[in-house]
């Protein structure tokens, strides 16, 4: 069993606070690295570091500490929930599978003696136990004054907002539970609206504070959800080409027509609250960015057939499409807007690609694969960006940090002249999962806050550049940019390791699956389609 390390960071205001994801819970740092608080997602309140922390909720675990099993599905049809049951986990071993079903009750069935002195066939095997999957933080952003977060969990699928009193301590607003797992987001400008981008490659509009008068009653969130149903584009007797899709949709309608009374029994729960459904794609979304020109708004969005988006507005000219980007030969993971006019993108390509956005251009192609190979001893022939960071603190302004999955180093771009140029690579001592960038206070030097998986290992990386000091303890390294400052003259800050958290160790290759997913994207010859949802 291996701990889980921090995942997600943000940095909130210019205060030098640090808001960091392990697990479900959320944890914030104030400048002097001190820890603040830590915040469950799984409870409505905030732990300080010295109080007592809330017990467990009982729903979480058996008595028998066994995690709770989902009520068996008998004849197909599952029990009715007036919200989307949990993704939940496949045990591995018949063993394991066997126990947790005694635990719970269930027998397996065993083969009767026919009336003839034969045996009848045995029964069909149940299928494994699952154990309902954690709900660990997916995604996290924080608004450009740090006065509210916003915290996104897997498994149910939930977005929680949670303001911020400035000094690290957090209080849950709301939390919203959308009907497909959301795989970005990001704000307006006017940070009032958050843009949720979910793998069934829709974009929904949220208000990042919701009012009374956004809670909707059974018919409206009926009715809500009849007209997302209706916008989803789909293949009907309009759009068949070939007699086989047509015989295939007979053969669907004939099913769906004989299910009618079941489907209208089980059928799947509406939003409870406002949202406003503004494009789609026809494949996942993997990144969403707005950006302005000439005075207007724009939705950028990114999925895994290789295309960038460029939309009109956010509300009501959304749907209308003002050009494509187009070049990448493979899935498009990370965007990033260093300059107004200019759009970086990667993925599963070995280069990053500059935009002039507006007009769809490509301006350029800046290695990245060849500076992994050359500086951080990258072997094979492929790469996957999981980051894109533009850097606007002192010390660090006008560089962007570029971060891939399993590869030990941060790659230092700069902008200039609307163009990205190779600047350096840091070397770590694991595998990077987010950055963040913190501004403290009375320093003329601003923190680079890297979140590490170090797996098993406990070596250190290798010497930073000259122009930068770094630190790093329990998967947070600093690395400070702008003018060099002496150890002597100034400690090195450090972060501490606090214990908690309300999801428990898991085995590693079940925390690699947590961490890794953005390879996963990656098309083989054998992919037929490319499906979002769930």
């Amino acid at each position: 069993m291996a701990p889980l390390p921090f995942q997600f960071l943000c940095a909130l205001g210019q205060d030098g606070i640090l808001c960091t994801s392990r697990g479900d819970s959320l944890y914030t740092f104030a400048a002097d690295c001190s820890l603040v608080a830590e915040h469950s997602l799984s409870s409505r309140g905030a732990a300080a570091p010295d109080g007592a922390k809330e017990e467990d909720e009982p729903s979480q675990v058996a008595q028998n500490g066994l995690p709770e099993v989902t009520p068996q599905v008998q004849d197909g049809e599952p029990s009715e929930s007036s919200t989307p049951p949990p993704k939940r986990r496949k045990v591995d071993s018949e063993a394991d599978s066997s126990s947790a079903q005694s635990a719970v009750g269930i027998v397996q069935p065993e083969t009767q003696p026919a009336a003839n002195g034969g045996s009848q066939k045995k029964k069909k095997a149940q299928k494994p136990v699952e154990a309902t999957e954690k709900p660990c933080v997916i995604l996290l952003k924080a608004t450009s004054n740090g006065s509210h977060v916003v915290a996104v969990t897997g498994g149910n699928k939930t977005v929680c907002v949670l303001e911020h009193d400035g000094k690290g301590h957090l209080t849950e607003l709301s939390q919203r539970q959308m009907v497909k797992r959301p795989s970005d987001l990001t704000l307006t400008a006017d940070e009032k609206t958050l843009l949720v981008a979910d793998k069934f490659g829709d974009v929904y509009a949220l208000p990042l504070i919701p009012s009374a008068d956004d809670s909707l009653g059974e018919d409206s969130a009926a009715a809500l959800q009849e007209s997302i149903r209706l916008a989803r584009k789909g293949a009907n007797n309009l759009t068949v080409h070939t007699q086989r899709n047509l015989r295939s949709l007979e053969e669907q309608a004939r099913q769906r027509a004989e299910k009618a009374k079941q489907q209208q029994e089980q059928k799947e729960a509406g939003p409870t609250f406002k949202q406003d459904l503004l494009l789609g794609h026809v494949s996942m979304l993997t990144s969403i960015a707005v950006a302005s020109a000439d005075g207007k708004p724009y939705i950028l969005t990114a999925d895994r057939d290789e295309h960038i988006r460029v939309s009109r507005g956010i509300l009501s000219m959304a749907h209308v499409i003002e050009n494509f980007c187009l070049g990448h030969r493979a899935f498009v993971s990370a965007m990033c807007l260093p300059e107004p006019d200019r759009l970086v993108s990667g993925g599963g390509d070995n280069d990053l690609y500059v935009w002039d956005w507006k007009a769809g251009v490509l301006k350029s192609k800046v290695p990245l694969l060849r500076h992994a190979k050359e500086q951080a001893n990258v072997t094979g022939d492929k790469i996957a960006v999981t980051g894109l960071y533009p850097c606007n603190v002192p010390g660090g302004a006008g560089l962007i940090m570029a971060i891939c999955e399993r590869v030990k180093a941060v790659f230092v771009y700069k902008v200039q002249d609307g163009d990205l140029t190779y600047a350096e690579t840091i070397n770590l001592a694991g595998y990077p999962l987010d950055i963040a960038f913190i501004q403290v206070p009375g320093q003329q030097q601003s923190r680079m806050v890297i979140s590490l998986d170090q797996g098993t290992e406990t070596s250190h990386h290798s010497s930073p550049p000259s122009s930068s000091s770094s630190s790093s303890l329990s998967g947070l390294y600093v690395h400070l940019l702008g003018e060099e400052l002496s150890a002597e003259k100034q400690a090195l800050p450090v972060y501490p390791n606090p214990e908690g958290g309300r999801v428990d160790d898991l085995p590693r290759a079940e925390i690699e699956k947590v961490l890794y997913t953005v390879e996963n994207l990656r098309k083989t010859e054998f992919d037929d389609v490319t499906a979002g949802g769930d």
